[in-house]
């Protein structure tokens, strides 16, 4: 079988992350599969670790969020490439792809990646019902999103299909010595204790909160540090406030080695707010592969991914619940070996790469047949 993926990419964020596992296993499991990036300028790196891991490609310029120029340059690569399936992935490509998938006479599967609230509003709704309803099947990647795409009825009716993420979870803890530099590169003594954070700094995504828990969590427990690794918009105002909590708080920017920063880290959070509409948690996943014990916001799809033996879920607009959570760990490094063991083992039995993979065949199996 002949897939090709379409993705709109402007940096490495949990979709791309995912791509670069799922791509490659695909290949693996024996299917001829090539992505067509839609770009922007930080395309760049995607496309390079595309390279690294032998996935063919093409790169076409992605322009204004309705481009129908657009809809006839990815005709113009089915064409060429003659898939068997268009797979797409974020609402850009599916409004795009899956038109010139149609226009092409070739089947189309859609992956839908999160439950952002601009799906229920006009124009974005019927643009996503369109591209919904064109795709023969549609894949959430958690059962919340799931119930998401269902309540909304932007898809074919039954026409949706869960695939979690998955992670080869063996490659993720990190040796003694490795995690020793990563910590002296992010200049952390051996008494003080990391919480890592690791997402784009973009609105509801938690910073705020955060901060404020931190700061209050670093009363009672003065080694903690915070170190946040990502950037955005929002970096400006959140080093603003972040000042004068004592160089308890480091800003690292893009980092490119998350394996590494977790490994540097004692303890993940991952305080997204309800608006942010989480589709699934990558980041979460990688710190339970990396052994991480994790402080996360009961929401969206953060408690199904964690789990009820995964790490410590509080209420995401509760500052006090973080804190009490932070000082807990902070002063428990029992607790945290605990909560980052069994964090392993979920990811392992519950979100493996070859699940992940098989499920996808399974889909494409089913698209594809009759």
């Amino acid at each position: 079988m002949r897939v090709l993926h379409v993705q709109k990419v402007n940096g490495i964020g949990g979709s791309e992350r995912h791509l670069l596992s799922l791509l490659p296993g695909l290949l693996e499991a024996g299917l001829e599969v090539r992505m067509c990036v839609l770009g922007h300028s930080g395309a760049r790196d995607f496309v390079s670790r595309l390279d690294e891991r032998g996935v063919p490609h093409s790169l076409i310029a992605a322009g204004s969020d309705l481009n129908p120029m657009l809809v006839g340059s990815l005709w113009r690569e089915m064409r060429s490439y003659r898939p068997d399936l268009v797979h797409t992935h974020l609402i850009h490509a599916d409004v795009h792809g899956q038109l010139a998938a149609r226009l092409a006479g070739i089947r189309g599967v859609s992956s839908v990646h999160g439950t952002h609230d601009f799906y229920a509003r006009q124009p974005y709704r019927s643009a996503a019902t369109i591209a919904g309803r064109s795709a023969l099947l549609t894949i959430a990647i958690s059962s919340h999103v799931q119930r998401f795409l269902e309540r909304l009825h932007v898809t074919r009716p039954g026409g949706v299909r869960m695939v979690h993420y998955g992670i080869d979870a063996v490659q993720w803890p990190s040796p003694a010595s490795a995690r020793a530099r990563a910590r002296a590169d992010l200049g952390l003594g051996d008494d003080e204790i990391a919480v890592g954070v690791a997402s784009r700094l973009v609105p509801h995504k938690g910073h705020e909160l955060l901060l404020r828990a931190h700061a209050r969590a670093a009363e009672q427990a003065p080694g903690l540090r915070l170190v946040v690794a990502g950037d955005g918009p929002m970096r400006g105002a959140l080093e603003r406030q972040a000042h004068g909590q004592n160089g308890t708080v480091r800003f690292l920017g893009f980092v490119s080695d998350i394996r590494g920063f977790m490994g540097a880290c004692d303890v993940i959070a991952f305080p997204s707010q309800p608006e942010f509409g989480e589709g699934f948690g990558l980041a979460a996943l990688e710190a339970m592969a990396a052994e991480r014990a994790i402080v996360a916001s009961a929401v969206s799809s953060l408690p199904e991914v964690v789990g009820p033996d995964g790490g410590i879920l509080v209420d995401p607009v509760a500052p006090g619940e973080w804190s009490d959570a932070l000082v807990e760990l902070a002063l428990d490094a029992d607790r945290r070996e605990q909560l980052g063991a069994q964090a392993h083992l979920r990811a392992r039995s519950a979100f493996s790469l070859e699940a992940m993979v098989e499920r996808t065949l399974s889909v494409y199996a089913e698209a594809t047949s009759g």
